[in-house]
């Protein structure tokens, strides 16, 4: 006899119900899997996300320290402009002085403070042209304000070594004043040169001379002589504006029109 009650009817399931254990932890591990894979991948994104805000900030500090760089040169280069400006400006700045026009009593007054004597008048020693190998023999004051010279003039203008008088004696003859000096204090020379630059282009020569006789200026125009011991601004304005020509008052140059 078959004993039925062991024996399963077919598509019965055992008893006790399918066996599912194994599958379930099969899934449960597919779960946990996925669940650490997603995590994974979150924290690689946020990663990457952290490398990216920190790449932008990076660029935006060097793009703030190149601004920095940028503006610093800027700066530095404005103030070098501004700085060669300014020393052109001072370098180029008009540092002449302008002729006055004094009264007599004025004029008589920087006389006495500048230890000068009255103009003197003298007569025309003579006017002819000699050789550079010649000397004249007719001056009649020192320096010399008419006489024999040489055919060329000086060149108008400021000298800093002394000159020959033979040529200067022709600048006299055109209308020129002559301003020569010696052993003058700088402070004073630098009066007389100031002067001299204000009226660059004009008839005008400025050397010194050591044959004067004594320490001081002598200010000379053809047939005219005045000498002093300091620089005086009234005292050579009032003899430049009397005998430098053109505009001269006084002036007896013979050949006025020359240059």
């Amino acid at each position: 006899m078959v004993d039925q009650g062991k024996t399963n009817k077919p598509g019965q399931a055992p008893k006790g119900g399918p066996r599912t254990g194994g599958a379930g932890k099969q899934g449960g591990q597919a779960g946990t899997t996925r669940q650490g894979a997603t995590k994974q991948g979150a924290k690689a994104r946020q990663a990457a996300k952290g490398k990216l805000v920190k790449g932008a900030a990076a660029r935006r500090e060097a793009e703030r320290r190149r601004r920095q760089r940028t503006l610093a040169w800027a700066a530095g280069a404005l103030v070098v402009v501004v700085a060669l400006v300014g020393i052109i400006v001072w370098q180029g700045r008009d540092r002449s002085l302008k002729l006055t026009r004094p009264d007599a009593a004025t004029l008589t007054a920087a006389r006495q403070a500048a230890g000068c004597n009255e103009v003197q008048q003298l007569s025309q020693a003579g006017r002819d042209h000699i050789s550079p190998d010649k000397q004249p023999g007719n001056w009649n004051s020192n320096p010399p304000t008419s006489g024999d010279h040489l055919t060329t003039p000086l060149q108008r203008g400021i000298y800093k070594d002394q000159q020959d008088e033979r040529a200067i004696v022709h600048n006299l003859e055109h209308g020129y004043v002559v301003i020569q000096y010696k052993n003058l204090p700088e402070d004073q020379l630098n009066v007389l040169t100031r002067l001299a630059e204000g009226l660059n282009g004009q008839k005008l020569v400025l050397a010194p001379y050591s044959g004067l006789a004594a320490d001081g200026i002598a200010l000379t125009a053809w047939q005219r002589l005045q000498t002093c011991q300091r620089a005086n601004t009234d005292v050579i304005s009032g003899f430049l504006n009397d005998y430098m020509l053109p505009g001269a008052t006084r002036s007896v140059a013979p050949e006025p029109n020359a240059s």
